[in-house]
């Protein structure tokens, strides 16, 4: 493996998945905490979420008259992160949902079930120790994945520094190959979308996401019953 270099590029291509598995990366690889420059829409997402549990965003104010209620806060979010089966991702979370990029929402899996990517950088100066825990992690979540992903040295411009198959529930390194996808950079769309488009920080409708959120919500009681 090479060293994978600042803003390493992530290709990704693998077999579409279902509505209902889309629904559940989608949520689970998600924080669900929008940091967005459109308020009304992180105000939504956030108080779609308290309608499944979520405790209401914390007030600030309270620090001084109530001392550790900012810790109790933090604990019970925490508590219904874990209920959600929300993922503890260092890099490689999705952001349909919202997302204050150029380039808008984006990830590895759309809310059509497609799993690519090309056009997009992972976070500054990744570890492959971090990026192959996250991989294990998102395998063993979602069995159901079948993908090979890559990471591209400087942005893109550079080599295979990494290549992993993704399968039954299984995340292997492997010998790196040619590019299994071609490096895009979309930034004539980036620029039009930052200029002309107002919702161009959504990335998911109102329906979609408390269907999706439904259906999570009821697949962990589920499991944890």
């Amino acid at each position: 493996m090479s060293d994978l270099t600042k803003w390493p590029r992530l290709l990704v291509v693998g077999e579409t998945v279902t509505r209902e598995q889309a629904n559940e990366i989608l949520i689970r690889t998600d924080g669900l905490s929008p940091c967005i420059n459109d308020r009304a829409w992180a105000r939504t997402v956030k108080d779609l979420a308290t309608e499944f549990g979520r405790p209401p965003a914390y007030d600030y104010s309270r620090m001084g008259e109530e001392p550790g209620s900012r810790r109790e806060h933090y604990e019970a979010d925490q508590a219904w992160r874990a209920r959600m089966g929300l993922l503890d991702l260092h890099y490689l979370g999705n952001s349909r949902i919202a997302s204050s990029w150029l380039g808008g929402p984006h990830g590895w899996c759309d809310w059509t079930g497609t799993i690519s990517c090309s056009n997009y950088n992972i976070g500054k100066w990744p570890s492959a120790e971090e990026v192959n825990e996250d991989w294990t992690t998102i395998a063993k979540a979602f069995p159901y994945l079948s993908l090979h992903a890559q990471l591209i040295t400087d942005e893109g411009e550079g080599e295979v520094a990494a290549t992993w198959a993704i399968k039954d529930g299984q995340a292997a390194l492997v010998e790196p190959v040619e590019r299994i996808a071609e490096v895009r950079d979309d930034v004539e769309p980036m620029v039009f979308g930052l200029l002309y488009s107002a919702g161009r920080e959504r990335g998911v409708s109102i329906n979609r996401l408390r269907e999706a959120l439904t259906q999570v919500a009821a697949q962990q009681s589920r499991e944890a019953s």
